[in-house]
């Protein structure tokens, strides 16, 4: 970090030139959101510190969760400044590096899905411009209609005779058997288009380059109600990350090369899914990763709020597996910023599945008691919070280029359920994996029976925040500061959580 102040004071000053795309047109972001974020940072630390001399102790049991909780919250941004510190673009066309003649293997892993999802991947997969490659269809299904699509098109059909460690496993599978020197892999719902090889195989004239992701588009509802274009993970968070080298792979529309995922011994089995743990893997060899912010493949995303909530859970299960039981932070082979890159992801889990409701149960619990764990005058509070809150929500517009909206943050806090079952799960599944299946993307009819459980936890919170509003209005007569503040970050509970409900109730008059 010492070293990222430095070069910000040598930007100020004028002493820094750049080579990298697009650094001149973005360097007025960079440098302004790079301040906001230190100053988030000062004005973070200077409130906590008001927070912890201005407690009342007698109400030990919730200063201490909201202390430790604003303390997690910090780490967090802490984290979140580092991760969007600097970024990493590159050109739309590809490098300007010499485009070496590699043989490439198209790996299609599928299991079940639809089979006009796969012949409809499977047809664009044939349409990739580039001469050298062969393309297999992996199909752990074990289902002869895939057989006959691949037969169809003239491309290789390879069924395991086991099918142990799930997609990582039938990848390995394919490793095997198969000879190119790179690998691009594609998820069954992923058209690829004509131009991906082309697009990003001149970075594998590094020799050091071990993979390539690209980013990812999906096809959407209007309003992509459920957050699932990932704008500010693919359109920041992985730049971010790739000014580190620490941009990981997604697992589809990512071209490894076959000497790297030899280093490793293969495609981790370890996790749910290979992609994050098989990237840390790479990295710590000293692998270099790419990650080429153009999109080359369109897929599916989930739809209703059961396989939404189920594949966010996945990903949470494998990310807090990592920093539980594989922490980043002592993996030998990462550099100090590889460390804290790959920590944040999981840390993101635990700070919202675990910490995040003690935020919508303080002001649930002051306005029922008229009690509250701050000693001092609630007007010295607001002087003191909101300066943090105002600067936090400058920062994270700038440095997100304002993709960073509260509908996107309602769709996080709206997990925090979800979150929660994960962090217990990976807590008890240190060496065996728990039960899953394939997230089904295509749109299904869940019955109101099937979708309430989803968001129980949801409606209770809320139910509660209104209840002590109203509580709070009829029965505190005396302290208007009091009750504003409570009745305010009550609301906010509510503003943050409705959505969620509703979407999850009524999704037919939201999801079009």
């Amino acid at each position: 970090m010492k070293q990222k102040i430095r070069n910000l004071i040598d930007d100020l000053r004028g002493k820094r030139t750049y080579q990298r795309y697009g650094e001149k047109e973005r360097r007025k972001n960079r440098i302004s959101g790079q301040l906001f974020s230190i100053a988030v940072a000062v004005a973070a630390t200077f409130y906590l510190a008001w927070c912890f001399f201005n407690t009342q102790w007698q109400y030990w049991y919730m200063a201490v969760a909201f202390l430790v909780t604003e303390s997690v919250f910090l780490l967090l941004f802490l984290l979140w400044g580092n991760v969007l510190w600097a970024k990493r673009h590159h050109r739309p066309e590809g490098p300007p590096l010499e485009k070496k003649n590699f043989s490439v293997d198209i790996l299609i892993p599928v299991y079940r899905e639809p089979l006009e999802i796969i012949e409809k991947t499977l047809t664009a997969a044939v349409s990739i411009d580039y001469a050298d490659k062969k393309i297999y269809v992996l199909d752990d299904g074990e289902d002869d209609k895939v057989r006959a699509i691949c037969e169809q098109h003239h491309v290789e059909y390879i069924r395991r005779p086991t099918h142990e460690n799930r997609k990582a496993g039938n990848l390995n599978y394919a490793f095997k058997v198969t000879t190119g020197e790179l690998i691009l892999t594609l998820d069954a719902d992923q058209v690829a288009k004509p131009d991906i090889i082309d697009g990003i195989i001149g970075y594998f004239s590094l020799p050091k380059i071990g993979f390539v992701q690209t980013k990812q588009i999906f096809r959407l509802p209007h309003g992509d109600p459920w957050g699932n274009s990932d704008e500010v993970f693919y359109s920041v968070m992985m730049s971010g990350k790739d000014h580190d080298n620490a941009a990981f792979s997604c697992g589809s529309g990512v071209m490894y090369r076959r000497t790297a995922i030899e280093s490793v011994g293969g495609f981790s089995e370890w996790n749910l899914v290979e992609d994050v743990h098989t990237s840390i893997l790479l990295h710590s060899k000293g692998w270099r990763s790419v990650y080429h912010d153009k999109s080359y493949t369109e897929g599916t995303a989930p739809e209703d709020v059961v396989s939404h909530t189920k594949q966010r859970w996945q990903w949470a299960v494998d990310s807090m597996r990592i920093i539980l039981w594989d922490n980043p932070l002592f993996k030998k082979g990462l550099d100090f910023y590889q460390r804290l890159q790959y920590f944040h992801i999981g840390f993101h889990y635990v700070a919202f599945g675990i910490f995040l409701p003690v935020f919508f149960v303080i002001p649930v619990w002051a306005l029922f008691t008229h009690s509250f764990i701050l000693q001092e005058p609630f007007w010295h509070y607001i002087v003191v919070r909101t300066p943090y809150f105002l600067l936090y929500l400058l920062s994270n517009r700038i440095t997100t280029y304002k993709l960073h909206t509260f509908k996107r943050f309602q769709a996080q806090a709206g997990l925090f359920a979800v979150f929660f079952s994960a962090f217990f799960t990976a807590l008890f599944s240190r060496n065996r994996l728990p039960q899953y299946t394939v997230t089904q993307k295509s749109s299904s009819q869940y019955t109101v029976r099937s979708r309430i459980p989803m968001c129980l936890p949801h409606i209770i919170l809320v139910l509660l925040s209104v209840a002590a509003i109203i509580y709070g209005i009829v029965t505190i007569k005396n302290d208007f500061w009091f009750l504003a503040v409570n009745v305010f970050w009550a609301s906010w509970t509510i503003a943050a959580l409705w959505r969620f409900v509703a979407l999850s109730l009524y999704p037919k008059y939201f999801i079009r």
